[in-house]
């Protein structure tokens, strides 16, 4: 089991996940909350022959796990992740993890691995492969997002948070204020992103967009499903919405729905495929998994990797 103390779910104290874990003394723990530190967790998992990794952090120490075990190969054959919500928001936990509170999923995790019984199930999803054109590393994770949405992460971090709120409060509220400077047209708040995109080796197609999108995720914040492409057996989920799209507010519903709104065109706007490999240039920053990069130089290819096998 890895823990990253410094998730928003683990900074009130580590006491009753503590209590679960004397019952299992069998159990390898290690915390870490810096890259470095979880380098080193994995290896010694590694070195003793784990094949169950539960992980007890946020979605960035979820994208850093999948990172390191994609790119440094510190495992001859990847593990079985158990992905626990304790993190602020805990987006890749409610699609990919065990449901409920973390001292909750991680009984049911070392419940499940002495016995393999039904009450939790494997899942394996492919994961994004994120390389940038500057050859700096690669990076892994489950969902990528530019434009509005690291504008609204940012204004997330920005926000005042005196409750210490997790799960999905405060990015809903975060939401509501992008959704309002989108229709009041405030460009400082929700500036255009201009995008070039070139999906599967199709012509490259440039637009100035809202958002940019890229996900394995079936849902995502709220139930959010903003999929309906068609193309079959592509692992990739790719949405974009155009800076000044029509129709908006009759299409956010069907955002919940996983079905085509007959506004959602691109005629309109709307841009929704299934796709195996996207070569994206933009300009600003990107996030994944709810942590934000610099662009660099070059165009970013996102492709698929995995797949990587979930408990859930």
């Amino acid at each position: 089991m890895l823990t990253n103390p410094r998730s928003g779910g683990n900074k009130k104290g580590l006491g009753k996940i503590y209590n679960i874990l004397a019952q299992w003394p069998e159990v390898l723990h290690r915390e870490a909350s810096t890259l470095e530190g979880m380098t080193e967790a994995l290896s010694f998992f590694s070195q003793n022959g784990v094949e169950l990794v539960i992980i007890n952090g946020g979605d960035g120490t979820v994208q850093a796990v999948l990172t390191l075990i994609e790119r440094a190969e510190i495992f001859s054959k990847p593990p079985l992740l158990a992905l626990l919500c304790a993190g602020t928001t805990s987006m890749l936990p409610r699609d990919v993890g065990i449901p409920g509170s973390a001292t909750k999923g991680l009984s049911q995790a070392l419940r499940w691995a002495k016995s393999t019984d039904s009450s939790l199930t494997l899942r394996p999803c492919p994961i994004l492969r994120v390389q940038r054109g500057d050859g700096q590393s690669t990076q892994c994770g489950m969902f990528f997002g530019a434009g509005v949405i690291c504008q609204g992460i940012k204004e997330f971090h920005r926000g005042v948070n005196p409750m210490g709120w997790r799960g999905q409060i405060m990015p809903a509220l975060t939401l509501m204020q992008m959704l309002l400077a989108i229709l009041r047209k405030n460009h400082d708040k929700v500036p255009p992103l201009s995008t070039r995109s070139r999906l599967d080796g199709r012509p490259a197609e440039e637009r100035l967009n809202l958002f940019v999108l890229i996900s394995t995720l079936n849902r995502l914040f709220f139930g959010m499903q903003p999929y309906w492409g068609t193309e079959e057996n592509a692992p990739l989920r790719y949405t974009e919405v155009a800076a000044e799209p029509k129709y908006l507010f009759r299409v956010i519903p069907s955002l919940f729905r996983w079905q085509k709104n007959r506004y959602a065109t691109p005629e309109n706007g709307f841009v929704s495929h299934n796709i195996h490999e996207v070569q994206l240039e933009i300009e600003g920053d990107f996030t994944l998994d709810g942590e934000l990069y610099a662009i660099g130089q070059g165009p970013l290819t996102i492709s698929a990797a995995g797949p990587v096998m979930f408990l859930c």
